[in-house]
């Protein structure tokens, strides 16, 4: 009797930690929606275009910031071994962004002719700004996490979507430039920092840092920044893949459409999986611990996501493309086409990504690895393939189809490997 209600007392805190991150989210989420369609008509596919390429380079940097350590914030039992990984991830974002500084001011030109951007070269020096707020946030992020303070997550969310669609309107009216939109998405995420940060005891908890305990705790996880961390960052070039190599074989004009379609619905997916499975991480830690198996929350998690999904992707698929260009401008038709060709990589990708961090909670890092490699592998030859054949439709639905298939395979193995566990 006291199990079952123990059970219904966790299911429902595991609830309602997930309600509380999805309405914050959900709020952070709808601000930039509504005002999509005016700052498609502010801003051209170009601008989006160099949004997107400048925010694909802070992304390969900022998933190794902190040297992975945020992942492990919530394993120490006691806050002063906790606290110290949390102050010596946030040193290593301070050194990788110092590092950063060097080529985002000295070879910012020839980044930009590489890449064949002229407007991004100005923008450039602030890629180690972005990158070190970035570490900030993932830091305090798993910290509030282990704490249980969703609220403060959810609260922050608001703070940077309102602050940068503010200011990304108020750019756009007033006072025109192309790099707009990067300046705003910059101003949101040091807000975000901020905000986190004084959320945050750092006077009391400071007492408890000294330097031998910093590098104790790193060198006690160091497995995190070894193996998730080129995990990790094979995934960010999986992801960040398609931007480079879309404006390197086709026109930024194609990047803008691409980063729109990520503006609108990749990026908001990724956050909704990844609220969701930064409860899903602790209540996953705490059921291994307590020696329960978590193939049921699986099961259960895995079947509610799939067909609260089902009516929009089918939606989405038959009338997207339609409906695109009405609302954002005959301008942007185009990126309905392109949705339209992702809607099924998404929506299984956020099914299974949501609960990818089961792989960190049973040390399958080695499956990660061969995971992000893989699709590393096939999205890269995706756009190639349709590069050299000068076909970009013919890129985007191989990387869809490869997208779709891997995550699949992966959420197949965390079924067969959750089931058979004892």
């Amino acid at each position: 009797m006291g199990e079952k209600l123990r059970d219904k007392i966790n299911r429902h805190d595991f609830l309602k930690n997930v309600m509380v991150l999805l309405s914050g989210s959900s709020i952070a989420l709808v601000i930039p929606v509504l005002i999509m369609p005016v700052l498609t008509r502010l801003f051209t596919p170009e601008d989006f275009g160099v949004w997107g390429t400048f925010f694909a380079i802070v992304g390969i940097f900022s998933v190794i910031a902190n040297g992975r350590y945020e992942l492990a914030l919530l394993l120490p039992a006691r806050d002063r071994k906790a606290f110290n990984m949390f102050a010596g991830s946030i040193l290593i974002a301070f050194f990788l962004s110092l590092l950063l500084l060097f080529p985002a001011l000295f070879f910012r030109s020839d980044i930009s002719v590489m890449l064949d951007m002229p407007d991004l070269e100005s923008l450039l020096w602030l890629v180690p700004l972005a990158v070190f707020t970035n570490g900030v946030i993932q830091a305090c992020n798993y910290w509030h996490n282990r704490s249980k303070r969703f609220g403060v997550l959810s609260v922050g969310r608001i703070v940077q979507s309102s602050s940068t669609a503010v200011l990304n309107i108020g750019f756009g009216t007033a006072s025109y430039f192309s790099g707009a939109m990067v300046i705003a998405s910059i101003f949101g995420q040091i807000l975000l920092s901020l905000y986190y940060l004084s959320r945050i005891r750092l006077k009391r908890l400071g007492r408890l840092v000294t330097w031998s305990q910093i590098g104790s705790v790193l060198k006690e996880y160091k497995e995190y920044p070894v193996k998730s961390g080129v995990g990790i960052f094979l995934n960010i070039l999986k992801e960040q893949a398609p931007i480079f190599l879309l404006g390197f074989y086709f026109d930024v004009v194609i990047v803008g459409f691409y980063s729109l379609i990520i503006r609108l619905f990749n990026s908001p997916l990724s956050l909704v999986a990844g609220s969701l499975g930064q409860v899903y991480y602790q209540k996953a830690v705490e059921m291994k611990n307590n020696g329960r198996r978590v193939f049921p929350l699986y099961m259960k998690t895995t079947t509610r996501l799939f067909l609260g999904l089902v009516a929009p992707v089918i939606i989405v698929m038959l009338w997207g493309d339609n409906v695109f260009g009405y609302i954002f401008g005959n301008e942007w038709t185009e990126a309905g086409n392109i949705l339209v060709i992702f809607t099924l990589y998404y929506a299984v990708r956020f099914v299974v990504s949501s609960q990818s961090s089961l792989l960190l909670v049973f040390k399958k890092l080695n499956i990660e690895v061969l995971f992000n490699a893989v699709a590393l592998v096939l999205q890269v030859g995706a756009l190639v393939i349709g590069g050299l054949r000068n076909d970009y439709y013919l890129s985007l639905y191989l990387m869809s189809i490869t997208g779709t298939v891997i995550y699949a395979l992966l959420g197949l193995y965390l079924w067969i490997y959750l089931k058979n566990m004892k």
